[in-house]
């Protein structure tokens, strides 16, 4: 009886991944390092002569405000993670979790801002609470400062975070649950034991790209701090 020979193992790896990979590089190093090392390369240059200089970075440093600014820009990040995280992992628990109807809907509606930039939910956040707004008599101090900017984050955010919680939560492996509920784990327990510790990765990174997102942010600041300036607004200004 015959067997068929399978082929011998090559000795020379395969040099598509590596090629896919390096163009990758290439394409990352044009478009993005080089542009980020010339504009970093004007911090460290004297405008007037050119030669190499410390001096804009210094003058940067020793701002009064700087400290403030930095402080303001922590603050609203930190605060958007507290509020947007738990928001959306109860959203993607409803959505991955239960057997509430029109699922696809909700899911659909909660990640069309996607698409939106952060512009939008400062610009729609005045519309309806700012000065001359719809519903101005909500906000007796007005919309403008630290919880106008916290808010258009979450909505900007929230998307982001939900996109992410959603996949984390779709993996999950059922046969913990079911082991849970036969060694007579109740819900709070099969939550603290099973969900969290499963979800805890998409949480995390849920949580660094809502920070990120926010502590890097133009837009909402932009239209709605009003005269709350945080870090981006003094990046842009300098």
């Amino acid at each position: 009886m015959s067997t068929l020979a399978l082929p011998a193992p090559s000795r020379w790896p395969n040099l598509t991944p590596i090629l896919l990979a390096g163009t990758v590089l290439v394409a990352l190093l044009i478009m993005l390092a080089m542009p980020l090392v010339a504009i970093l390369g004007q911090a460290v240059r004297d405008p007037a002569t050119g030669a190499l200089s410390w001096q804009a970075i210094e003058q940067t440093l020793a701002s009064p405000g700087l400290l403030e600014q930095l402080q303001r820009s922590l603050a609203v990040a930190l605060t958007t993670c507290v509020l947007v995280v738990p928001l959306a992992y109860a959203y993607a628990s409803a959505l991955t979790r239960s057997c509430m109807p029109g699922k696809s809907l909700f899911r659909a509606l909660a990640l069309i801002p996607l698409l939106a930039p952060s512009l939008l939910p400062g610009i729609a956040l005045v519309y309806l609470f700012g000065n001359q707004g719809v519903l101005k008599g909500l906000f007796p101090d007005g919309i403008y400062g630290f919880w106008g900017i916290v808010l258009g984050e979450a909505f900007y955010t929230f998307p982001h975070a939900l996109m992410i919680l959603l996949t984390a939560l779709a993996v999950a492996d059922g046969r913990l649950y079911e082991a849970a509920h036969a060694l007579g784990a109740n819900g709070l327990r099969r939550f603290l034991t099973v969900t969290l510790p499963g979800a805890r990765f998409g949480l995390i990174s849920a949580t660094m790209v809502v920070f990120t997102l926010v502590i890097t942010d133009f837009g909402v600041p932009k239209v709605i701090g009003g005269q709350y300036s945080v870090l981006a607004l003094e990046a842009y200004k300098r």
